[in-house]
């Protein structure tokens, strides 16, 4: 009996409408011409938005690859657009346009023409303006662009996609407050949920995604005869001021996203396609 592969893409924290994320070089808003009247404008590109984009688009032709041909299923684990919390820093001050912009982040996953499902998970009320009201608008322009793929919003998600089990939302464990004790919250989180699904009389999920935090993190337990294995998930977004003074000044930042292979009804490998840069000024000044 011939196997059937599965895969399934996931990515979190996009930040549409904010200079320093990703953003399509594409992306078509409105500007207002002399008589007021709206006019197309295509923004100009940041230098971390041109970073961000030839990362991403070679994160999403990788994941392709590695799919060759299966059925896919992507989760967008939230935070696709930036909100108006933190004003500073936006590609335009017309709310509407964010929605937009992600939109348009999101055209290299469903130019895949196996893509068969896509989960819009709603993030931080901080960046979807509230009651996820901008990524509500997202997914209903990605069902509208992309009437043969299975588009859904939601904040927290339980799913068997090839028999693997995977239970996602955006917010999850805080990586660590120092490099030794990066894991520990997760390893804790992940093992309190197994704990209170075995209790329940539950099966454990097989995989846990989470992001939020900007950070990736990974933990693997056994318990009781089960295995689940935790991922937060790293963003497609550079440092703001709030987040240089959320981090307390980290000097790494991670991007990327995790594809998982299912066969049979198991997890056959998984591939986090992560690139990690240094944020310092670095130099030398001699006498």
């Amino acid at each position: 009996m011939k196997s059937k592969r599965k895969v399934q893409w996931i990515f979190t924290d996009k930040h549409g409408g904010f200079k320093l994320a990703l953003m399509n070089p594409e992306t078509l808003l409105f500007d207002q011409d002399k008589n007021g009247n709206p006019f197309p404008w295509i923004p100009s590109m940041t230098s971390s938005q041109v970073y961000l984009w030839k990362l991403w688009t070679g994160h999403v032709q990788q994941a392709i690859d590695i799919a060759d041909g299966a059925d896919v299923l992507a989760l967008d684990l939230g935070d696709a657009c930036h909100g108006v919390k933190y004003p500073q820093g936006l590609v335009s001050s017309r709310l509407s346009d964010q929605p937009v912009i992600a939109e348009y982040n999101m055209r290299p996953v469903f130019a895949y023409k196996k893509l068969k499902a896509f989960r819009q998970v709603i993030g931080t009320q901080a960046h979807n303006a509230g009651e996820g009201s901008l990524e509500l608008t997202l997914a209903d322009k990605l069902r509208d662009r992309n009437p043969k793929v299975d588009v859904k919003p939601l904040y927290h998600g339980l799913l068997n996609f090839g028999g693997v089990t995977t239970d996602y939302a955006h917010h999850g464990p805080f990586p660590g407050s120092r490099n030794w004790l990066a894991g520990n919250a997760a390893r804790f989180y992940l093992r309190d949920m197994m704990m209170k699904e075995i209790q329940e009389g539950n099966t454990p999920p097989d995989l846990v995604m989470r992001g939020h935090y900007h950070q990736g993190v990974y933990e693997l337990l056994e318990q009781n005869g089960f295995k689940s294995e935790l991922f937060v998930l790293p963003s497609y977004s550079m440092l703001n001021d709030h987040a240089i003074q959320a981090t307390s000044s980290t000097n790494t930042i991670t991007h990327g996203m995790v594809v998982v292979e299912i066969e049979n009804g198991k997890i056959l490998r998984h591939h986090r396609l992560y690139e990690k840069i240094d944020v310092r000024t670095t130099e030398v000044i001699n006498d």
